[in-house]
């Protein structure tokens, strides 16, 4: 087997998740489930769940 090695693109991916789920912990405008499930979408789809996160998840949530 091959030792499990990070080029650089698998290092991009991970720094851009990190990047995204500190922004989703830090956002105010969302209640716990919220944050759960902008963390889920951003971990299940890799790029496009933080695309999406940035394009539709940090604005304001009206309640």
């Amino acid at each position: 087997m091959d030792p499990i090695t990070l080029s650089f693109a698998g290092i991009v991916p991970l720094i851009i998740f990190i990047i995204t789920l500190v922004s989703i912990v830090k956002n105010p405008n969302h209640g716990f489930f919220g944050k759960v499930i902008w963390t889920l979408v951003a971990f299940f789809l890799s790029i496009l769940g933080s695309i999406l996160w940035l394009i539709f998840g940090r604005g304001k949530v009206t309640r």
